[in-house]
């Protein structure tokens, strides 16, 4: 009982400052959300707009405080806060094995970058999976509460039922974690948002008070990003101010390759935040340079349609006759424009990679270690054996299904739309 009347001090936001390094049991969330939810009349008329003053006081305060302190005591670790906010509604029935099988991918992805990074950054973990009133006590329910990553165990237990109280679980989350973290001018929030369905049981909380909210932790360095399927997820990301978006579709394959481009946008973002460019900046530069990595999580990774120049890092991959006749479509115009070698049938010529169509998924695995040790080169595949080789991108793309993971290879539309992700939200 008495973590429990701490648990909702801390929620309500009477608490004194608790420090993220506190490891502490994880715990039901938002008491008051819930209870209000079950016996109380919608409010979101006038809770958001309170909450709402409250949030932009306090970020003006905290940004007027650690505005452009420079780094004089050396190297300072960053903290990062990730968050991972999982619709556990009736409409995610079916997709229990590869949603369980992402999260954990993810969560194994921060481990790695604890691993790698470790001497520059601390990563902490939170989860919450929501539903109302479905068959859990608690219609938002806090899994794992911001531990080390190092900590936390793996999360197991995910039974879909009943409606979607989207608003009230991302904005109790997020105050949970803004109220923690609020003082410390190295942490941030890395937020991860997947659910099929429209917010439809919210009680604390609207689209416009989450939205002003979400804007100002995106201005204070906080990096948002939003897996949906079979809603309108253009419509709502953009009231709610989010810019890294993916439409996956409502199957196993589209779940699945969705946690996988997460989890890869969120390695890229611990790379670059590892560098010594960034631990070298003041305050106020990272938080820029925060903001900068944040409207690039996701990246440009559709190839377009039509390439006729490219950057100076970038590489051209076509298809290719196995003797390097390159005769016609992608392959002609690689050898007039991208410095293709006639009679040279695969790897690397010019500004340009051949893959040969027969034997086709050993090329493609050849072409994807190449790539994966070349990450300062942007590969921009074409619709590789789609042409005069004959093939389908339903046949093509799911061996290209590795690339998911290298965020400098780009694909075509339709071989993302096989892989049951829309990349043009």
């Amino acid at each position: 009982m008495k973590i429990l009347k701490t648990l909702i001090r801390i929620l309500s936001g009477k608490q004194p400052h608790v420090t993220p390094q506190k490891v502490k049991e994880t715990q039901t969330m938002n008491t008051k959300v819930m209870n209000n939810t079950q016996n109380t009349e919608n409010t979101q008329s006038s809770t958001p707009s309170q909450t709402e003053q409250k949030n932009t006081q306090e970020m003006k305060n905290t940004t007027s405080q650690t505005e452009d302190k420079k780094n004089t005591t050396g190297e300072r670790k960053s903290e990062i806060h990730n968050i991972i906010i999982v619709d556990e509604s009736g409409s995610m029935l079916g997709l229990e094995k590869a949603t369980l099988g992402g999260i954990k991918e993810t969560i194994n992805s921060i481990r790695s970058a604890q691993k790698l990074y470790g001497e520059t950054q601390q990563h902490y973990l939170t989860l919450v999976t929501f539903d109302s009133p479905g068959l859990h006590n608690k219609p938002i329910r806090l899994m794992i509460d911001d531990m080390p990553i190092d900590h936390a165990k793996d999360f197991t237990e995910y039974s879909p039922c009943g409606c979607t109280p989207l608003y009230d679980a991302v904005g109790s989350t997020l105050r949970y974690i803004y109220e923690k973290i609020k003082d410390n001018c190295n942490a941030t929030g890395v937020v991860t948002i997947i659910t099929d369905g429209m917010e439809n049981s919210s009680r604390e909380w609207n689209a416009n008070g989450l939205s002003q909210f979400i804007e100002q932790l995106t201005e204070m360095g906080w990096t948002f990003s939003y897996m949906g399927s079979t809603h309108d997820v253009k419509t709502v990301t953009q009231v709610l101010h989010i810019e890294n978006v993916i439409e996956f579709s409502h199957d196993d394959i589209g779940t699945r390759n969705s946690w996988a481009r997460e989890s890869s946008a969120k390695m890229e973002m611990y790379r670059q935040m590892s560098q010594d460019s960034y631990m070298q900046m003041s305050d106020s530069e990272r938080r820029e340079n925060r903001k900068y990595m944040s409207r690039n999580y996701y990246g440009n990774r559709v190839t377009p349609d039509f390439v006729t120049r490219l950057e100076p890092n970038q590489v051209f991959v076509f298809g290719s006759s196995p003797d390097g006749s390159h005769a016609g479509g992608a392959a002609r115009q690689a050898v007039e424009n991208f410095g293709a070698i006639v009679g040279q049938g695969e790897g690397m010529q010019g500004q340009s990679y051949a893959i040969p169509i027969t034997d086709l998924q050993e090329a493609i695995d050849r072409f994807v270690e190449y790539a994966r040790m070349n990450p300062d080169k942007q590969f921009l595949v074409t619709e590789i054996g789609c042409g005069h080789g004959g093939f389908t991108p339903m046949q093509v793309a799911p061996m290209f299904a590795e690339c998911i993971k290298l965020e400098n290879v780009s694909l075509p539309e339709i071989f993302w739309n096989v892989l049951g992700l829309n990349m043009s939200i």
